[in-house]
């Protein structure tokens, strides 16, 4: 066998050793969060304890195969980068959130929103409006901080780990493809057996729903991953979404008898909202150059 062919055989082979360890340390520490999620209930500690198993195995994986642990991408990047990825989920949440209440599908805003954010905040005597804005910018930015510690641990998984790793070998769309299924099977526990759905009903449609939905929202993170070369920015779209997209819109919206068809994670408006946004984010990594695969270029660890 060519000296060559010899070395792509290896390179191969460490390959899928490298992605297959990190697959089977992901199943061993995210048990751990499901025993928890599943038994105890969605509370912070335990959701946080779930969402940190990808970082954790990312972690071991590297320690295990070789694997620098600077290839995580650790450096802060430009500013643009991070800018980006805070205001896109506003933005493509407004747009599935506005097409929802524009439809008349969901109402907007719920007295009971505004009741439980003024308690929260302790905004006694407050008007709606008041407590509606403050609740959003408090929410929007002190309340960021929780949510990136917890969405940190979940993209030094997906997006420190396995999207470089991915993309050595394929292209720009199989990577994101494969990623966000990852993403979403690791997702079905919290579906089909605790209270993370829109209700316990139609359950296939509802994982059909999300599925399409972090396909899409992976297409834009692998940019962002590529293109600043930092898993910060990424951290910061996921955080932004959990807090605008879940917390914020999908808590003031009114739901009527048929809003959970529609609406939020597991509604059908935004995952196709997110199909066109990825698919946009595809076309500028092929205009930029960046559809893969990168090659093997990484320098293992002493």
């Amino acid at each position: 066998m060519p000296a060559n062919t010899q070395k792509e055989t290896r390179g191969h082979d460490r390959f899928l050793s490298d992605i297959a360890t990190f697959l089977l340390l992901l199943a061993a520490f995210s048990s751990v969060g499901y025993y928890f999620t599943i038994n105890l209930g969605l509370r912070r500690y335990y959701m946080a304890t779930l969402m940190w198993s990808p970082g954790l195995a990312a972690f071991a994986t590297c320690k295990l195969r070789g694997i620098s642990f600077s290839t995580l991408g650790w450096k802060w990047g430009e500013a643009r980068w991070h800018w980006a990825a805070y205001l896109l989920p506003v933005f493509y949440g407004l747009v599935a959130y506005g097409i929802l209440w524009g439809s008349g599908l969901g109402g907007t805003v719920s007295p009971k929103y505004i009741d439980q954010a003024g308690a929260f905040l302790g905004l006694s005597g407050w008007t709606d409006t008041q407590v509606l804005i403050f609740a959003i910018v408090m929410f929007g930015t002190t309340g960021m901080v929780w949510r990136i510690a917890a969405s940190l641990g979940e993209e030094i998984g997906w997006r420190g780990f396995l999207t470089p790793q991915l993309m050595k070998r394929f292209s720009f769309p199989v990577t994101s493809l494969f990623v966000g299924l990852v993403w979403s099977l690791w997702h079905a526990p919290l579906i089909f057996y605790t209270k993370y759905n829109a209700g316990p009903y139609d359950l296939n449609q509802q994982m059909l729903n999300f599925t399409v939905m972090t396909i899409g929202i992976s297409f834009v993170l692998t940019y962002l991953r590529i293109r600043s070369q930092s898993v910060w920015p990424a951290t910061v779209l996921h955080a932004a979404h959990n807090t605008y997209v879940i917390s914020i819109f999908g808590e003031m919206t009114i739901n009527y008898s048929d809003t959970r068809v529609y609406g939020g994670e597991f509604g059908v408006i935004l995952p196709a909202v997110m199909v066109a946004v990825g698919g946009y984010f595809w076309y500028r990594a092929h205009q930029e150059g960046i559809s893969g695969p990168t090659g093997d270029t990484e320098k293992a660890s002493s």
